[in-house]
């Protein structure tokens, strides 16, 4: 069995990430995971985790805390999704995703415990997330992993993520996003994300936009006896300076003051680094050894592919720049970013999901006064370019082109780009990864569908 052969098998079940057709969150529970986990003698307790959950700057913040953790000398296992070009990125020890022929292996060894457990289970069949959190797991166990850092997938209550008792939680921004699934208002998707607070465990609250998240988070870790540790208590920000792939800034304590220099760009990525320090301070408390430089080099060298990312364009004169912003809040603080920068025209690939508020983010994108060039990736989820140019034929973009592939989408913004211009690409990950697939003729990992 070859690489895409493995994969292709594990895509034999569930697949709800890629599925049109999502279940009600009412139906989601943690008995097949915890099941299931239990035949593998339960991995997921046998080494300790961060937990992190949020809308926005997850995967970010998870990144941070791995990189400050490899650079303190630990060996650290790192899950998160969606993954960009391969299924492999989303089990990772350090920065470096399982190797291919680990994956094969990883498959074989854990397929014939999946067909007893599909055959005997009172709960249905696992879903292909939750396979992909328990080899994880599994994995990370055998390689000995000091430490794991863990990203939940969709909401936080019932992410199959969330069978684990983390020495920290941590909830990164919350805004409004999957509403039909996690619900429609503020405190109800709160509500889901504080599901992985767990009894007398810390849980680290990031600067949030919405007062009502941060209540019912407050509310939830009272009830639990869990010390709430609120980022925006403990520091603040000063002297930020912004240079093309890294920013640096003064971070301001009630005790001391120091510098950081950060490998990743944009104010919302200041306010991700804040809540990594917050972990890490929490662990550093429990007795974990984290020297001050292995926190300097871990921020300064920390890497987060597909957000507010510059792809190098050779001689070609125009800016190329890639971020995988997906709800109007996440779109707003691109704009932001993007005001701040000197160009002369805009060129905007966009992209997006059924599930997306595309018109809302076409709206807040309007502001930069682009040239659309509306686009359909390849994600099964992923809607086509006419319904882009329906839904902004009523916003009044100064020309509007729409192709039916990314990479053709990409060839047309590179054609009509000159010097000066900035191609942005955004609305989805999945527009991301095939934008840098494309500049960098990346062979993409197409899987069978069933």
């Amino acid at each position: 069995m070859n690489f895409i052969d493995a994969v292709n098998k594990t895509f034999t079940l569930v697949d709800f990430e890629r599925n049109q057709n999502f279940p009600m969150h009412s139906t989601f529970h943690l008995q097949r995971i915890s099941e299931f986990l239990d035949q593998l003698s339960n991995p997921h307790l046998k080494i300790p985790a961060i937990h992190v959950a949020g809308t926005k700057g997850k995967g970010s913040v998870c990144s941070m805390i791995s990189s400050v953790l490899s650079q303190s000398g630990y060996k650290v296992g790192l899950i998160t999704s969606p993954h960009l070009h391969s299924v492999t990125e989303r089990i990772r020890i350090g920065y470096s995703p399982i190797d291919q022929n680990d994956f094969i292996d990883l498959v074989n060894e854990l397929w014939p415990k999946v067909e007893n457990y599909n055959r005997t289970s009172c709960y249905g069949e696992l879903t292909w997330f939750e396979f992909m959190i328990a080899a994880s797991f599994y994995y990370f166990e055998k390689c000995d992993a000091d430490f794991q850092v863990v990203e939940t997938g969709l909401g936080g209550r019932l992410d199959a993520t969330n069978v684990l008792l983390p020495k920290v939680s941590v909830i990164t921004s919350i805004s409004l996003d999957h509403t039909k699934i996690l619900g429609e208002t503020i405190e109800e998707i709160a509500f889901e994300k504080g599901g992985i607070i767990k009894s007398g465990i810390p849980v680290v609250l990031s600067p949030q936009t919405f007062y009502e998240a941060t209540e019912v988070i407050k509310d939830i870790a009272n009830k639990r006896n869990s010390k709430l540790v609120n980022v925006s208590d403990l520091f603040s920000v000063q002297n930020v300076c912004n240079f093309k792939e890294f920013q640096v800034f003064d971070v301001k304590t009630e005790h001391s003051n120091f510098q950081l220099e950060l490998g990743l760009l944009g104010h919302h990525q200041i306010e991700n680094s804040l809540t990594a320090l917050g972990a890490i301070n929490v662990l550093k408390k429990s007795g974990v050894e984290i020297p001050q430089n292995a926190i300097d080099q871990g921020f300064k060298n920390v890497r987060w592919s597909g957000r507010l990312e510059y792809l190098s364009t050779g001689q070609s004169g125009f800016e190329l720049l890639v971020d995988g912003a997906h709800n109007v809040y996440s779109m707003e603080c691109l704009v932001r970013e993007i005001k701040n920068l000197k160009y002369k025209n805009l060129i905007l690939i966009f992209g997006g999901f059924n599930s997306h508020d595309l018109e809302g983010m076409l709206k807040v994108l309007l502001e930069l006064d682009p040239i659309l060039i509306g686009v359909n990736s390849r994600h099964p989820k992923s809607v086509q370019a006419s319904v882009i140019d329906s839904i902004s034929e009523n916003i009044k973009f100064r020309k509007r082109f729409f192709y039916d592939s990314v990479e053709e989408g990409f060839d047309y913004a590179s054609n009509i780009s000159v010097e000066g211009d900035l191609i942005l690409a955004t609305g989805s990950l999945s527009v991301v990864a095939e934008v840098i697939e494309s500049q960098k003729e990346m062979l993409p990992e197409l899987y069978q569908k069933f």
